[in-house]
């Protein structure tokens, strides 16, 4: 697993801050508007994730600084989808499928880290509107809500086990009241697409700033361009497999035959 360099990064983080404090000082002659978009400054160690066929997964580096003290929530997103979460059940002695459900707007990625336990940062009201906090995401079914409550718990089951979603708390250190860092850990298995990496800064139970940068996770080396030419040209890409497959069929014969 690829791993930050933190000695580097501590001095990207006070260089970070450095700038941070150059846009802080301009802020008071900007209003409370300028104040509010200033007060939080945040970057990423790398803008995308490539993942190859010896990908085994990979942490990355976010960093920034605030103005003044303050709580930080730190929360990565990946694409929404459909996913479905199904029962299996024993009959005759077979474990089958027995039960369904789909659920919608479901995050392919969820993480959070915190300075502290939401509930001591921020009001429900606003966690909720923020969707921090697994249970506050707005995954949607439609279904009885006895039965939806126990397949979304399933769910939100499968995806800790499967290391796609998670949540720590004082994980992201503060340091003199200005700076901060965390580190993101995307397993092996994380889904391709384009991430939301969200700061908020909280101040006495109040939302004080925030930021948004996108992370884009994609297939890299060869793997990529198989997978783009199945997709851009599906057809071709069957008949070469067929031919591969028929190759190696001939090839496997005539060596038994041989022997």
């Amino acid at each position: 697993m690829m791993r930050p360099n933190f000695a580097i990064s501590s001095a990207i983080t006070i260089a970070v801050a450095a700038m941070a404090t150059a846009a802080m000082g301009a802020v008071g002659a900007a209003g409370a508007q300028g104040a509010k978009a200033r007060a939080l400054v945040t970057d990423l160690s790398s803008k995308e994730i490539g993942i190859t066929a010896d990908f085994s997964g990979t942490e990355l580096l976010l960093f920034g600084a605030i103005e003044g003290k303050g709580d930080i929530a730190v929360v990565v997103r990946g694409p929404k989808r459909r996913e479905v979460v199904r029962r299996k059940g024993r009959i005759a002695g077979i474990w089958i499928n027995t039960d369904s459900l789909g659920f919608e707007n479901v995050p392919a990625f969820y993480w959070i880290a915190t300075t502290r336990k939401l509930e001591e940062i921020a009001p429900p009201a606003l966690l909720d509107r923020l969707e921090l906090g697994e249970r506050r995401l707005k995954i949607v079914a439609r279904d009885a809500p006895a039965r939806t409550r126990k397949f979304h718990d399933a769910l939100l089951r499968n995806k800790r086990k499967l290391g796609l979603f998670g949540a720590t708390t004082g994980r992201v250190k503060i340091m003199e009241d200005r700076l901060f860092r965390t580190s993101v850990t995307f397993p092996a298995n994380v889904p391709t697409g384009t991430y939301k990496v969200e700061v908020f800064l909280f101040r006495d139970n109040r939302l004080i700033g925030s930021s948004v940068r996108p992370l884009t996770v994609h297939k890299a080396g060869i793997e990529a361009e198989i997978f783009n030419f199945a997709y851009q040209h599906a057809a071709w890409y069957g008949v070469i497999a067929i031919v591969i497959a028929l190759m190696a069929g001939w090839a496997a014969g005539m060596v038994f035959r041989k022997a």
